[in-house]
């Protein structure tokens, strides 16, 4: 045959080098145009389907079957039936363990609850009566200070008067006394007590406002017990001022925290009267109620005593010492009025 079966070409004549090649090159470039074709034609049709959906619409998905049940062999509702049988077991072998029943179980918790319920009302009961007793002791702590503020302020006769009238009023002070003294770092009485213990046997004592009256019973000498209110065996109800103890019969008077009033003249001339020629004043008193102890000296020297000696080192007390050196009566115009400050305790 004369003619050529096929047209010149590029791609032929670069193929036309290696004769084995031929027909494989050829296929070559004949699959890729094929391949161009298809994805032309894919994309024709891609277009066409969204001119064909019209705007604001969506395509629906085709409904697949999960893996998740695909995947299952049981269906859903065998699977929760197997569940609440596995709970059942577990409640059957915590039974068959215990050996406990519901029933004995809400039994047990109700009586542990009623239990909690008894523990707290006690403890709320305890509660109550600790807020009562504090109430009580800040009570009997209110009337304490205020009759001690009204024993400062009136005459030891008043002071008798008041506590006559109300019979629990001078058990109240000398409980809120007791507690008082408690709290501080010494008693005063206790050095008064080792003094006396040193004096002769036979020398007569007079405790001015004894409260409990604990110098008759710490001592051997014999202890006239004097205060306003009589609640103690051996105590001489009487003021201060004017006691039924015979003139010139006693060696030493004690004035132990106990000048009060606005009347301590007739208290240390009724003391200059009782006691002996040379007898003893012995004063302890707390050192905020003086003004100037110089002073007090001098109210005191001119009752008819002379000092002795004095202690005044102690941070909250004075101590001192007075000896009798001549009579005195009531009726001297040269004796002063005199009063101490009121010593005004703080809140419990």
């Amino acid at each position: 045959m004369s003619g050529k079966p096929f047209e010149d070409c590029d791609v032929w004549e670069e193929s036309k080098s290696n004769d084995n090649l031929k027909q494989s090159s050829f296929s070559f470039k004949k699959n890729l145009k094929n391949k161009t074709k298809t994805k032309k034609a894919k994309k024709r049709n891609h277009s066409s389907m969204e001119e064909d959906v019209e705007a604001g619409k969506y395509v629906r998905a085709p409904n697949y079957e999960p893996l998740d049940s695909l995947i299952q062999d049981t269906p859903p509702n065998q699977k929760k039936d197997k569940k609440k049988r596995k709970y059942e077991a577990v409640d059957k072998s915590n039974q068959s363990s215990d050996g406990v029943t519901p029933e004995k179980k809400k039994k047990i918790i109700e009586k542990h609850l009623e239990s909690q319920k008894t523990s707290n009302n006690k403890a709320n009961g305890e509660n109550v009566k600790t807020f009562q007793n504090k109430l009580r002791e800040n009570l009997k702590g209110s009337r304490f200070r205020f009759l001690n503020e009204q024993m400062y302020k009136q005459t030891g006769s008043e002071s008798m008067k008041t506590f006559q009238e109300d019979s629990t009023a001078f058990e109240a002070y000398h409980e809120g006394f007791r507690h008082q003294i408690s709290q501080w770092p010494m008693n005063p009485l206790d050095r008064i007590i080792k003094n006396i213990k040193k004096l002769p046997k036979n020398h007569v004592i007079v405790d001015m406002g004894c409260g409990d009256a604990r110098l008759s019973q710490s001592v051997l000498q014999k202890v006239y017990s004097i205060d306003l209110v009589s609640n103690i065996e051996g105590v001489i109800e009487s003021d201060m001022a004017k006691t039924p103890l015979e003139s010139n019969s006693t060696h030493v008077v004690v004035y132990c925290l106990s000048l009060m009033g606005t009347n301590l003249k007739d208290f240390f001339i009724e003391a200059n009267r009782i006691l002996k020629l040379n007898g003893i004043i012995k004063i302890a008193e707390v050192s905020s109620r003086f003004d100037n102890i110089d002073t007090f000296i001098q109210f005191v020297q001119k009752c008819g005593f002379e000092l002795v000696s004095k202690d005044l080192t102690h941070n909250l007390f004075y101590f001192l010492n007075f000896k009798k050196t001549h009579d005195v009566n009531n009726f001297n115009k040269k004796i002063p009025d005199y009063q101490l400050k009121p010593c005004l305790y703080k809140k419990r």
